[in-house]
């Protein structure tokens, strides 16, 4: 194995670090399917996350909770647990008043966002 493949398979998630198993279970045989659905995801919730930190700057708690809610339900539906749990854990915080402790999440967030990413970006390189 040469150094880039060491490489390539240290920074690439395992899916069952990023995807629900049970999520990818369903979607055996509908690999168009599930390619169009990881398009749509990469491309529109950078925008979503853009938003949440800037919701967040504003102090604007009502918009932070609905994004961290909109972006849960996204991420529910393509099995990104991780992120699904950062955005509940972000939404409650907004709903708490507590701007502090949502701030501390983004962290999280944008690592568990880039874990999703890199997973739906080689899988479509792959298929």
């Amino acid at each position: 194995m040469t150094t880039a493949e060491r490489t390539k398979n240290i920074m690439e998630p395992v899916a069952s670090e990023v995807m629900d198993s049970k999520f990818l279970e369903s979607m055996a045989g509908k690999q168009s399917f599930l390619k169009r659905m990881f398009t749509v995801f990469i491309s529109q919730e950078p925008k979503r996350l853009r938003e949440i930190r800037k919701a967040l700057e504003e102090g604007n708690e009502e918009q932070l909770r609905h994004l961290a809610h909109s972006l849960k339900g996204g991420s529910a539906t393509m099995g990104v647990a991780r992120v699904r749990d950062c955005c509940l854990a972000l939404e409650n915080a907004a709903k708490a008043h507590d701007l502090k402790a949502a701030e501390a999440l983004i962290p999280k967030l944008e690592t568990e966002m880039r874990r999703a990413y890199a997973f739906m970006f080689n899988y479509l390189d792959e298929h």
